[in-house]
């Protein structure tokens, strides 16, 4: 088992490749961030966004770019892969009650640094290579009229206005 940042973004790379060699749709990892958020924790504590941002950007690139390379075992094709971003009430509707193998439990306050760090790091680099996934996905409850976390749907607009593209998926239940 990985008990660090680089062995599960090496591993969760090998994953993917070997998932993507058995189907020939999507391979959708909707907590990559979350395990992602849960070994740089623990590699460089809760700040790492602040302490070690060059090498959360490294690694981030790694599993990227390694994922937007052909596969022969999908006809030279770069696996079809799909990640999710949460609002709180979504993140707390699908891993209130999760923990990792080590007892941890995750975070919110620090994947939603992630989760935001991330859509404007993958916006930008998109402007610096034709990177075709993930697919992402952001995930937000709704009353079935107005989105609950409005800090969240403000952030999404946002990013939105900056030329960000991903889907974005309302729910009234997270399902």
């Amino acid at each position: 088992a990985p008990k660090h940042l680089s062995s599960f973004n090496g591993g969760f790379i090998n994953l993917i490749f070997a998932l993507a060699s058995q189907f020939c749709g999507a391979v959708a990892t909707v907590e990559f961030l979350m395990y992602f958020d849960h070994f740089a924790r623990k590699d460089y504590g809760d700040n790492y966004l602040e302490t070690h941002k060059h090498i959360i950007t490294q690694e981030l690139q790694q599993v990227v770019y390694a994922l937007n390379q052909p596969a022969s075992a999908r006809n030279f094709q770069s696996p079809f892969w799909n990640i999710s971003i949460f609002d709180e009430h979504y993140f707390n509707g699908l891993f209130s009650n999760f923990v990792f193998p080590d007892g941890d439990k995750p975070s919110w306050e620090s994947l939603n640094k992630l989760q935001q760090f991330f859509l404007h790091w993958f916006n930008e680099e998109r402007t610096k290579a034709l990177l075709t996934f993930p697919v992402v996905t952001v995930s937000m409850l709704s009353d079935g009229e107005q989105v609950l976390d409005k800090e969240y749907e403000e952030f999404v607009s946002r990013e939105l206005s900056e030329g960000n593209s991903f889907f974005i998926y309302t729910s009234q239940s997270v399902d």
